[in-house]
């Protein structure tokens, strides 16, 4: 990287601060093994307030525990300080006073005149875990009646790898008799198939609000693929150059990513 994108970087973060994503998910939807990933910890992030005081990790335990949270808070992981995080703990069907909160954080953070405040992406997670009840009512209010304006949607389609249980369960009754090995090979041809036929990406790109990309993660526990994939979707639907190299500049996992941006330059 060239002494040149070098002083470019440190100027964009001077300006825009860190690069700021809210990620959205039910429980159990793999952000926390999401976030660990792309940050390359295995720790839990340190935890402010909207006025960057330090939260207690246990009170912030507790209250997610009966359903309480707040949007405002910043995630920050110790080994990975350029990029912060915003957790919506998404929202159950009915509950209105979620989903306008929600709503309401993503037009002030999309708008505000403060750079360093504003949100610069939003991560949906699904799950593949549950192939029926992929995308709910929730998942439809958001991608029909949240508009984001200017800061792209990437959905995650989380625990990929449970779609390989359920091609094995739709093997042949001769294949199911081979050894596993060959067993697991014919499963992942099939796997296309069954997240084809669940049509979760389809159903999502015939909203009003669709999102503009849709990555696949499964195992990110195993490697930083998933990961890699991530932020390169994520640069990609960025619409500002400089938010580009802002969010290239904060990676620490996608080494290739940023040798690439930098050759271009």
């Amino acid at each position: 990287m060239s002494a040149e994108n070098t002083l470019d970087f440190r100027n964009l973060r001077q300006k825009f601060g860190r690069f700021r994503i809210l990620i959205i998910g039910r429980a159990n939807a793999g952000k926390t093994t999401i976030l660990r990933g792309i940050c390359n910890s295995t720790e839990s992030p340190e935890i402010y307030d909207g006025n960057g005081e330090k939260v207690d990790p246990s009170k912030v335990e507790g209250s997610m525990g009966r359903g309480i949270h707040n949007i405002e808070n910043e995630l920050i992981f110790r080994s990975n300080e350029k990029l912060v995080f915003h957790d919506s703990q998404g929202f159950e069907a009915g509950r209105e006073d979620e989903f306008l909160e929600m709503k309401k954080f993503i037009v002030d953070r999309a708008k505000t005149t403060i750079l360093k405040k504003r949100i610069h992406a939003i991560w949906y997670c699904i799950p593949m875990d549950k192939l029926d009840r992929a995308i709910q009512r929730s998942e439809e209010k958001f991608f029909d009646e949240c508009d984001t304006g200017n800061v792209p949607v990437v959905v995650l389609f989380t625990k990929f790898d449970a779609l390989r249980a359920v091609a094995l369960g739709k093997l042949a009754p001769a294949d199911r008799r081979l050894p596993l090995q060959d067993r697991l090979s014919k499963a992942e041809a099939l796997i296309e198939e069954v997240f084809n036929r669940a049509d979760a990406q389809g159903r999502l790109s015939q909203m009003k609000h669709a999102p503009k990309s849709c990555v696949r993660i499964g195992g990110m526990h195993k490697s930083n693929e998933g990961c890699s994939k991530l932020l390169e979707a994520t640069t990609m639907v960025l619409n500002e150059k400089a938010l580009q190299m802002l969010l290239i500049s904060a990676q620490e996992v996608n080494v290739a990513l940023c040798v690439r941006y930098a050759a271009q330059e």
